[in-house]
């Protein structure tokens, strides 16, 4: 059986949600929140002076930009995890954010597993595998200070990432945003050597 290539709801989806992602780390950075998203500061100050047109820019990048480390199948052990800063205005945002992306990527494993691995990754994938729908947004609150950037451990893919957008090279962001896939696909496997961004050559063998 032929499988069928992703409708273009897909993709919009993704990237909406990529968008209020990265609107959520501007806001938390405005508000001066403790948590950083695993992200550099300097990485993370650099993003939040980026235009809306460029947020949207690095919005295209072809897999997640969120993820939760670490994640659990098991929503009952979340309540033993530390809770974010209670002051903080950003809370309640970032549990709204991760209940509309489980939301997202349980829909995805439906629909295609092998896909939603490699464009969620395998933390958010576990972390979906034993919730009912109805658990979502009480798993949502609990898993409030693992949300973090994807790909943040990576020391050029963020960094890179903003300075693209930032000085508006299209060609650079294009490559960065492509090296996203090859990222993906070492987190599926991580065995499979150490990480480093693909060469030129390899990100236009993705196109």
């Amino acid at each position: 059986m032929r499988r069928e290539a992703p409708d273009r709801d897909f993709y919009t989806a993704m990237r909406d949600l990529n968008l209020e992602f990265l609107r959520l780390l501007v806001r938390c950075r405005y508000h001066s929140c403790a948590m950083a998203f695993g992200l550099d500061a300097a990485v993370h100050e650099r993003l939040v002076r980026l235009a809306a047109e460029q947020l949207e820019a690095i919005a295209a990048t072809p897999c997640l930009l969120a993820g939760l480390p670490e994640a659990t199948d098991r929503p009952a052990q979340a309540a033993a995890e530390p809770r974010p800063e209670a002051g903080s205005p950003c809370v309640a945002d970032r549990g709204v954010f991760i209940a509309g992306l489980l939301t997202y990527a349980s829909q995805m494993v439906r629909r295609d597993p092998l896909r939603a691995a490699l464009c969620a990754g395998p933390g958010l994938e576990r972390a979906i595998a034993g919730l009912r729908f109805r658990e979502i947004h009480a798993y949502a609150r609990h898993t409030r200070p693992r949300l973090e950037a994807r790909f943040c451990r990576h020391p050029r893919f963020w960094p890179e990432l903003v300075a693209a957008a930032r000085e508006g090279a299209f060609r650079r962001l294009e490559l960065v945003r492509l090296s996203a896939i090859q990222l993906a696909v070492e987190e599926m496997a991580p065995s499979c050597g150490t990480r480093r961004l693909p060469s030129r050559e390899q990100l236009l063998f993705l196109r």
